[in-house]
């Protein structure tokens, strides 16, 4: 009888088996190392976009910031125009005030009335005077009521004087004055 010896048969088998597992192993260990160095790649250029885009921004920042500066300073210009434009206004309605309420004193005095004193302080205003008669005192009180820039106007004080045989009224009123500009002033 004839013998075969089939285990260097079996040994070759099993080492072409072994051989072609570690090819196995070794392209999988290569593909998987391909694999991680395309995603190490492509997230280093997305980090490196990243990063420049994060470059262009804070030079943005520093741009924006420099005009937000500028845009302060003008606020802070446009509050001292704005400041002084008021004192002027401010000096405007105090030089044209007086003249405009002793205007109106002047057209609301009826013929038979005399002022003989005048005192004015911070808008509150006294007025002393003589008239013929009670009736004249209102006709001036009712003049003054519709005239611009002044308001509640009250009789404080009417009383009887007799002056070279002519019987007087003494009186006193009150009366609250606006010293406004007229209505083209500014607009605040």
């Amino acid at each position: 009888m004839i013998r075969i010896n089939l285990l260097p048969v079996r040994v070759l088998k099993k080492k072409e088996t072994t051989r072609q597992m570690l090819s196995i192993l070794s392209l999988s260990l290569g593909g998987v190392v391909l694999i991680i160095i395309f995603f190490h790649l492509s997230l280093s250029s997305r980090l490196g976009k990243v990063e420049a885009q994060i470059a262009v921004y804070n030079e943005e920042i520093k741009k924006l910031k420099i005009d937000t500066k500028d845009v302060d300073k003008f606020k802070a210009e446009k509050e001292d125009l704005q400041r002084r434009l008021n004192i002027i206004y401010t000096l405007q309605r105090a030089k044209t005030g007086p003249v405009r309420v002793l205007d109106e004193l002047a057209t609301s005095l009826p013929g038979r009335l005399w002022l003989t004193s005048l005192k004015e302080k911070d808008g509150k205003m006294e007025m002393k005077g003589i008239a013929l008669d009670n009736p004249t005192i209102a006709q001036f009180m009712t003049r003054l009521e519709k005239a611009g820039g002044i308001k509640n106007v009250e009789l404080i004080v009417s009383q009887q004087l007799e002056r070279k045989d002519i019987k007087l009224k003494e009186f006193t009123l009150t009366c609250i004055v606006e010293f406004g500009l007229p209505p083209s002033g500014p607009a605040s």
